[in-house]
């Protein structure tokens, strides 16, 4: 790879990073709101946040919906707020299982109306302060470039039936995006179309550009004065006003005329100018009629005059140091120990089915359940020493498509049975695989029973080697238990309906059937000992 390709390469990597950090600061996700405190729900502290209910308040149509929001809102009815520019959205649980999506739209700033806010905060330093400091001043937010909502401007929607404007959903999200507002200003900013470390950044290059041009003017004022009165006059602009304003005091006819400046003085305070507003052909044109004004020019911001006139070289800038060195002896503390691996997966809050979504909601609980459950099984095969991790492929190793199919049905609701919600489920697999729905029903109940070998036991019989699968019949007899037929790795009392499978992990699968019928289906679970699987088949 050449030098070039290899800086295009690095170019490009440092653009998506970039991009991606922009990303992430143009989107906030905020967890469900503590409940409030008052009896009367939830209210707005900061004179900017009761703004934003005031502009709810003046474009509602039903104050009873308000209420009725406030009331949501107070409940903790609101669930993950996400805030992006132009647009906040929650999940709302309303009456009904699945929760609402609702959403609030908000006009964002073009390009001109965020180049005049910035100016004014860089141009009055206070006012950085006030919103590093979580406050919103009213001079900023009332200026030139309004950023509170006016009247009408707050654009609520829901996928509930309601279509009041707003309806209680939406209402409830505005209270709650009210007291967002009130812990952090920098939300209001977001919504309308910038995120905080974005706004420090364009600040600080703001304020560094300002401070390197005062550096040039100041070295500026320095070269005139040097050459125009032979290296013996200082220049303290920090007295410059006073001094005007001493001046104008001064009557016309007592102020002395002033003397016509030199020619060299004019030419180097044309490139003084020059220099000092960072114009590199106008500084090369106005010093070339000035012997040495290149050279001084370019010297400038090495050296400086002090109060006798004498030239004091400026400090050199520090070396910088790579944070690897500067942390290379940090001591770290000592991570926490892991939290113990619960009994079970736990299962995805239901989703809201909305309207016009890029995906469905039921199959994306279904991949949460699924990823759910297979870091369970991974936390769960690695066992009490962490550092050892799972042995062999993993407790999910690569499993043929229908084996994963079946997986991904049965960890879906791993307690449910057939309900509406599983029954949709089968039909869906079984169009996907070419399969009945009862079959997906069959190995699921199998899956859950004992995962890939349950469904293998389900679909395929084996030979068994001679120990185990002859000692059960002798061992089922000796507890009084019925007297099975044994057939492959199957033991069988076809006229009670009751059924044993010994699979290849020394483990026995109790099945069931109608008497008479061969319609074998999987029940309870699989057991080490014989005698243990069929009484408990035997007690349902």
């Amino acid at each position: 790879m050449s030098p070039g390709q290899r800086r295009r390469g690095v170019g490009s990597g440092n653009t998506v990073a970039a991009d991606r950090l922009l990303r992430a600061d143009r989107s906030r996700t905020f967890p469900p709101l503590p409940r409030p405190d008052g009896a009367d729900g939830p209210c707005a502290a900061s004179w900017w946040g009761r703004a934003w209910l005031e502009a709810l308040e003046s474009s509602a149509l039903d104050a009873a919906r308000l209420a009725r929001g406030r009331t949501y809102a107070g409940d903790g009815h609101v669930d993950t707020i996400n805030v992006t520019p132009g647009r906040v959205i929650a999940t709302v649980r309303g009456s009904r299982p699945r929760p609402y999506s609702a959403e609030v739209r908000v006009r964002t700033l073009d390009e001109q109306e965020w180049e005049a806010l910035l100016d004014g905060v860089a141009a009055r330093p206070d006012r950085l302060t006030a919103l590093l400091g979580k406050e919103l001043p009213r001079a900023l937010a009332e200026g030139d470039v309004p950023l509170l909502p006016e009247p009408g401007e707050l654009a609520p929607r829901c996928s509930c039936p309601d279509s009041g404007r707003p309806c209680k959903h939406a209402a409830a999200l505005c209270f709650e995006v009210a007291r967002l507002l009130d812990a952090d200003p920098f939300v209001l900013l977001l919504l309308r179309g910038r995120g905080e470390r974005e706004l420090l950044d364009e600040l600080a290059r703001r304020n560094a550009g300002h401070d390197a041009r005062e550096s040039r003017v100041r070295a500026a004022l320095l070269a005139v004065a040097a050459s125009g009165s032979g290296g013996s006059a200082t220049v303290a602009p920090a007295a410059t006003p006073v001094s005007m304003s001493a001046s104008a005091s001064v009557p016309a006819s007592s102020a002395p005329a002033p003397a016509p400046a030199p020619a060299s003085s004019r030419s180097t305070s044309a490139s003084a100018r020059a220099w000092a507003s960072g114009d590199a052909a106008a500084t090369a044109s106005a010093s070339a009629s000035v012997p040495g004004a290149v050279a001084l020019a370019e010297s400038q911001p090495r050296e400086a005059v002090d109060s006798d006139g004498e030239a004091v070289p400026a400090a050199a800038a520090p070396r910088g140091v790579l944070a690897r060195e500067a942390l290379a002896d940090r001591p770290r503390p000592l991570l926490p120990p892991p939290m113990a691996v619960p009994p079970r997966p736990g299962q995805p809050p239901a989703l809201p089915d909305a309207v016009g979504l890029p995906f469905d909601a039921a199959t994306l609980e279904l991949l949460a359940a699924d990823a759910a459950a297979r870091a369970h099984g991974w936390l769960s095969a690695a066992g009490p020493d962490e550092d050892a991790g799972p042995a062999g492929p993993g407790p999910f190793a690569a499993l043929p498509p229908w084996e994963d199919a079946i997986r991904l049905a049965a960890t879906a609701h791993p307690t449910a049975g057939l309900t509406a919600t599983t029954r949709a489920l089968y039909r869906e697999v079984a169009a996907a695989t070419g399969r009945t729905p009862a079959d997906i029903a069959r190995s699921v109940a199998a899956w859950r029973q004992g995962g890939a070998e349950g469904l293998a036991l389900l679909e395929r019989t084996w030979n068994p080697p001679a120990g185990d699968f002859d000692r059960a019949r002798s061992a089922l007899l000796a507890a009084g238990l019925p007297s099975l037929r044994p057939h492959d790795n199957h033991l069988t009392h076809a006229g009670r309906g009751i059924q044993l499978r010994f699979g290849r992990d020394h483990r026995w699968y109790p099945y069931e059937s109608e008497p008479g019928a061969d319609d074998w289906w999987p029940t309870g679970p699989a057991d080490p000992d014989p005698v243990g699987a069929l009484s408990t088949l035997l007690a349902r």
